[in-house]
């Protein structure tokens, strides 16, 4: 089902350049005779033509991903990016939301308190799109909790992203290891998932089962 291509043209995340990768090996995994639906899923590879580094990612695309155009069935491909940085592929996630967490990988690779001040940032868009634009992060965040668009556990992640942001934006006389902004990486893209993935998921396979 999906296209077999030498190279794609998406982000290199040790770089930041939105350049070709060429796919220097491959794994292709599929449903079997027994699977709900059929799919297929392509392992790549990738070495980048600007920096010469390795990544890691996959093409997906499934019954789950198709759609009519001109009368015949189109399989759409979804392209997840896992190494070096594990993050989401971006469908249904808004434009500056998307942007942000993707300034924030490119920070990583240059100094940890940048991207540690960038994934609060991401996180303040977050509640500026869920339509808490009044007092301090600390008090939107609250809100969006009492909401339950944020649960305890997504309530703390967030928590945690603002108290640490807070300390990087001030100045204070601390540093984080690439071990915690890799976990601050992870809550934010988690954040991410559960507020805008998740539910556009639930309702396409609601769609699918026609489940009410």
């Amino acid at each position: 089902m999906c296209k077999k291509e030498k190279y794609i043209i998406e982000e290199c995340r040790h770089c930041g350049n939105k350049t070709k990768l060429d796919i220097v090996g491959e794994y292709t995994q599929c449903s079997d005779e027994y699977a709900d639906m059929d799919w297929q899923q392509n392992w790549l590879l990738l070495k980048c033509c600007v920096c010469n580094e390795i990544s890691l990612g996959y093409k997906y695309c499934g019954q789950d991903t198709a759609y009519f155009k001109n009368n015949e069935v189109v399989y759409a491909e979804e392209y997840t990016h896992c190494f070096p940085v594990e993050t989401y592929n971006g469908f249904h996630v808004p434009d500056n939301i998307h942007n942000a967490f993707l300034a924030a990988l490119k920070a990583k690779y240059n100094d940890n308190m940048v991207c540690i001040l960038a994934l609060r940032r991401t996180i303040e868009m977050i509640c500026k799109d869920q339509n808490e634009t009044k007092g301090n992060l600390k008090t939107k965040i609250k809100s969006l909790a009492k909401k339950n668009v944020f649960p305890s556990t997504i309530y703390n992640a967030s928590d945690i992203l603002r108290i640490l942001g807070n300390k990087s934006a001030h100045g204070d006389d601390v540093e984080y290891d690439n071990n915690t902004v890799n976990e601050m990486i992870k809550f934010t893209q988690i954040i991410i998932e559960y507020v805008y993935v998740i539910p556009y998921r639930i309702d396409r396979i609601k769609k699918r089962l026609q489940i009410k």
